[in-house]
């Protein structure tokens, strides 16, 4: 079976994976991301958004043609 290996290090084994949350958290205490990197040298794999900012809905409106 094959077994993720860090680029950097070629530390072998999904235990070397590990994350740490963000600092900044949305207003329920939830994360903005997560930080997946290699525990043995540092590299980093990915940064996982987890609070993600929604653009609010657009109303339509139509105006009356002027006279």
């Amino acid at each position: 079976m094959a077994e993720p290996t860090c680029p950097k290090c070629n530390a072998a084994g999904i235990e070397h994976f590990a994350s740490k949350r963000s600092i900044q958290q949305s207003r329920g205490g939830d994360p903005w991301y997560f930080v997946i990197y290699c525990n043995e040298c540092g590299h980093v794999y990915e940064i996982l958004a987890k609070h993600v900012f929604i653009q609010g809905q657009t109303h339509r409106f139509s105006l009356a043609p002027s006279r």
